[in-house]
C-alpha cells in the first residue's frame, strides 16, 4: 500500500508539473501579446510545452554521481576531519615478457604475483589528511617461491583547491617511503624472488587534480590528473644478491633513479551504482647506478648490477559498483601496451572502498 500510496503522489506531482508549465507558457504568451513581439502561433506554444516536459524528465532522471574511483589514479580529496577511508587492494599478477632498449617484447619465464595492500586514510584538519599503505607480496616462478613485506609509504595530503564549475579540485601529496623491505642478502637461488623492496628512503611528490564533468546529463564523466614523482634520498649499499641484481662477493653502492608517473583516470556514469572507469598510466624512471665490486654468478661470469632508464605505458579498465556514496567495489585488469627495459605484465585488481 505504501508503495502505491508514492506512486500515486509521484503521478499527481508530474501532472500539477505539467499543468503549471502549460498555464505559464500560455501567461507568457499573453503577455507578449501586449508587447511588441508579436503573437506566439499555438505551434510555437506546443514546440516550447515538449521542450520544457523533455527538460523536467531529464532533471527529474539526473542524479548525484557516485564514485569508487579508478583503479590506479589518487585522490584528490581529502579525507575530513575524524573520517577514515579504507581500502583494501588485491593484486593478481604475471610478467611474462620484458621490453628491451628497442621495445621490443622478449618472453621470459612466467612470474605470478599475488600482492595484497591497504589503503589507511583519516583526516587531521579540513585541509589535511594522513594516508599510510602497508603492503605485501608472493612470488612465484619456475617452482621457486618468495614474499616479504614491502617498502611503506607514509604521506600527508594538502587540499590547495575546491572544486567549482569552472576549476578542478587539488591536492597536495608529501610523503616518505621507507625503506621496510628485503633488498639484499637473497637467497641465491629463489632468483630474486625474495626482494620486496630497495633499500632507501626516498621522497614521494604528488599533485592530483580531479573534475566532474557534465558533457551528458543523465552520464556524468569525473576525471583525475594524478602525478607522483619519487626521489631516492641516498644511495643503498649492497652486498652478494640483491634487489638490483649480484651475485657472490658483490660489495658496493646503488644510486636510484628518480621515477616520474602521471595517470589519468576516467570515470562514465552508467547510473548512479554502476561506474566504468579507465586509466592512462605512464611511468618512466632514470638509470640506477653502480660502484664497486660487482662478484659473480654460478656460472663465473661477472654478476649485473643496477639497470637502465626505462619507461612504460599502460591501462587499467575496470567496472565500479558503488553501494552508496560513502563506499563501493571496483575490479579491472591492468595491461602493459609497451614499454622500454620495463616488465611486460597483465594484472587483475580487485578492491573495496569505505568511508566512515
Amino acid at each position: 500500500m505504501l508503495y502505491n500510496n508514492l506512486y500515486t503522489s509521484k503521478v499527481e506531482k508530474n501532472n500539477m508539473n505539467k499543468t503549471f508549465l502549460i498555464f505559464s507558457l500560455s501567461i507568457a504568451s499573453l503577455i507578449s501579446a501586449e508587447s511588441e513581439e508579436p503573437l506566439k502561433s499555438p505551434e510555437e506554444i506546443q514546440q516550447e510545452i515538449n521542450q520544457a516536459e523533455m527538460d523536467f524528465r531529464t532533471a527529474e532522471a539526473m542524479f548525484n554521481p557516485w564514485y569508487t574511483g579508478p583503479l590506479i589514479a589518487s585522490s584528490a580529496s581529502c579525507v575530513p576531519p575524524g573520517k577514515i577511508n579504507l581500502q583494501p587492494y588485491i593484486y593478481l599478477t604475471t610478467n611474462y615478457a620484458q621490453f628491451n632498449d628497442h621495445r621490443k617484447s622478449i618472453n621470459t619465464p612466467n612470474t605470478f604475483i599475488m600482492s595484497p595492500l591497504l589503503v589507511f586514510q583519516t583526516g587531521i584538519t579540513n585541509w589535511m589528511d594522513f594516508t599510510i599503505v602497508p603492503q605485501g607480496f608472493f612470488r612465484w616462478e619456475t617452482g621457486k617461491f618468495g614474499d616479504g613485506f614491502a617498502d611503506l609509504p607514509i604521506q600527508l595530503g594538502f587540499a590547495l583547491l575546491k572544486e567549482t564549475p569552472y576549476i578542478p579540485k587539488m591536492r597536495l601529496v608529501l610523503g616518505t617511503l621507507f625503506p621496510t623491505g628485503k633488498y639484499q642478502h637473497l637467497n641465491a637461488s629463489k632468483l630474486g624472488l625474495d626482494a620486496t623492496g630497495q633499500g632507501a628512503y626516498q621522497t614521494i611528490l604528488g599533485l592530483n587534480l580531479s573534475k566532474v564533468f557534465w558533457w551528458f546529463k543523465l552520464h556524468p564523466i569525473a576525471t583525475r590528473l594524478a602525478t607522483n614523482y619519487i626521489i631516492p634520498d641516498n644511495t643503498v649499499s649492497v652486498k652478494s644478491f640483491n634487489a638490483f641484481g649480484g651475485g657472490y662477493d658483490t660489495k658496493g653502492d646503488i644510486k636510484i633513479g628518480n621515477t616520474l608517473t602521471l595517470d589519468l583516470g576516467l570515470e562514465i556514469s552508467l547510473t548512479q551504482k554502476w561506474v566504468f572507469a579507465t586509466d592512462f598510466v605512464y611511468t618512466t624512471s632514470n638509470k640506477t647506478t653502480f660502484s664497486g665490486t660487482p662478484g659473480f654468478l654460478d656460472s663465473g661470469l661477472p654478476a649485473s648490477n643496477g639497470s637502465p632508464s626505462s619507461d612504460q605505458f599502460s591501462l587499467a579498465p575496470a567496472i565500479e559498483y558503488n553501494v552508496n556514496e560513502n563506499g563501493g567495489f571496483i575490479g579491472g585488469v591492468w595491461f602493459t601496451v609497451t614499454g622500454r627495459n620495463s616488465a611486460n605484465f597483465v594484472s587483475v585488481l580487485l578492491s573495496y572502498t569505505v568511508l566512515f
